[in-house]
């Protein structure tokens, strides 16, 4: 009685004899340049999502960091801990009673410099009346301070701009009586002349001119011509 074979394994029998070999494996040559691109596109993409991941940790590392620097600035409270399993990071403390809210501070007064420099912006600006404001208070508030001098000789110069000659003078020839010895006195002392000038009085303007030039002969107020 001939024997059967099961029917795959005559077909494979059946194949041998006719010659005809059953298809393997592709060898390494058989793979195509089209593969080799997919496949270091593929690399590409893993080494980029490394890449990332590293990043992703180094942040987690920092973040880490970060919460024990705060824990530790509690005053390492019981209870306070850090879990972080699987790169998570999360933070247990004991409830803390709110902070009591801080009393209301009054504001610091301005300092003599911030006082005298915005005066002097006023004054440059043109806007007189707060340039005379800003440096009274700077003087009533620092008269002992090194700008005096020339705050109350920005006074003057304030009521000059503005044409009141009578109060300029009187502003001028203040300055030069408190501040005797300050450079800027022998300009005072012109200006106040100046000013009577422009009022007509000019006795008054003489007799300055002559104080002038009697206490401060080197001075280049000195040097300068007033008509009268």
């Amino acid at each position: 009685m001939p024997k059967t074979f099961p029917t795959g394994l005559a077909l494979i029998l059946a194949a041998a004899l006719s010659g005809c070999a059953m298809p393997g494996p592709q060898s390494p040559a058989a793979i195509s340049a089209q593969d080799i691109s997919r496949l270091e596109q593929r690399q590409q993409l893993l080494d980029a999502e490394l890449s990332s991941l590293r990043g992703e940790f180094a942040e987690l590392q920092a973040q880490m960091r970060s919460q024990q620097a705060q824990l530790q600035a509690l005053g390492g409270r019981p209870g306070t801990e850090i879990d972080t399993r699987a790169g998570q990071i999360t933070a247990h403390v004991q409830p803390i009673a709110p902070p009591t809210p801080p009393r209301a501070v009054a504001p610091a007064p301005s300092s003599a410099t911030d006082t005298y420099l915005r005066a002097f912006s006023d004054y440059a600006s043109g806007r007189y009346s707060q340039a005379i404001a800003g440096f009274e208070r700077f003087l009533e508030s620092f008269p002992d301070n090194e700008y005096a001098a020339n705050a109350q000789f920005w006074i003057g110069e304030c009521y000059y701009a503005q044409q009141d000659y009578e109060q300029a003078a009187a502003e001028f020839l203040k300055m030069a009586e408190r501040h005797a010895q300050s450079g800027r006195t022998p300009d005072a002392l012109f200006q106040a002349a100046s000013a009577y000038q422009k009022l007509g009085r000019e006795g008054q303007a003489r007799q300055i001119i002559d104080l002038l030039r009697q206490r401060y002969p080197q001075s280049a107020a000195a040097q300068r011509n007033l008509e009268l």
